[in-house]
């Protein structure tokens, strides 16, 4: 029986990595550099120190990555860091309080940006318990800070249901026994993810109208 559900974040429950990805694209576009899509995609799900070393190798060097972030940040603060939720979030985030399923966040971000993000759509009090990928020592797609958030909850892995939409982040699920639901983003999930998830779906809207029919 499913007693909690865990969430990833940035593309899961909010709609982020799009806006991120443009920012960064822009960014870099700015210093004379060409950054794609594929290499943003390459980050997706990642925590930040593993992310942040990829994207120096791929901007060549610390200088060029120092530059980006800068531009990053300034177009993010246009908005505040303000993401809008995804579609079928919250109404499923409802449901589950409704039915007496805990529900936890695990995400790579750092956890003032969790918070930050989650306050800012009105969501955080859904959640028993917050998990950063500041807390593990090994990121997704090792699967610890799954095992670190399943622990939090008190709970057995056969007890929680987990919900990604990164590939990094499937196999991290996937990889800590979980039950896992993968809703795509920006990436489509690879056969590895498909064989061993229990459902592939197109938002958190139709995993919520599956459920409830």
């Amino acid at each position: 029986m499913i007693k909690a559900a865990i969430f990833d974040m940035d593309g899961l429950l909010i709609d982020s990595e799009r806006v991120i990805m443009q920012a960064c694209i822009a960014a870099a576009r700015e210093i004379g550099i060409t950054y794609t899509q594929t290499e943003y995609a390459e980050l997706i799900g990642r925590a930040g120190p593993d992310s942040t070393r990829r994207m120096i190798e791929q901007l060549n060097g610390v200088e060029n990555f120092n530059s980006v972030m800068q531009g990053l940040d300034a177009r993010l603060a246009e908005h505040n860091h303000h993401f809008p939720l995804k579609p079928g979030a919250l109404d499923l985030l409802q449901y589950y309080q409704a039915n007496n399923i805990i529900c936890s966040v695990a995400s790579s971000s750092p956890t003032n940006h969790i918070n930050h993000r989650l306050s800012q759509v009105g969501v955080l009090d859904f959640f028993s318990h917050v998990t950063s990928g500041q807390e593990v020592m090994h990121g997704k797609p090792n699967p610890d800070i799954y095992l670190l958030a399943v622990e939090k909850l008190g709970l057995n892995v056969s007890e929680c249901i987990a919900f990604e939409d990164s590939e990094t982040g499937a196999r991290a699920a996937i990889a800590a026994g979980l039950k896992v639901v993968v809703v795509p983003d920006l990436q489509q999930p690879s056969n590895h993810v498909k064989t061993h998830c229990h459902q592939v779906v197109i938002s958190l809207k139709d995993w919520l109208s599956s459920v409830n029919n």
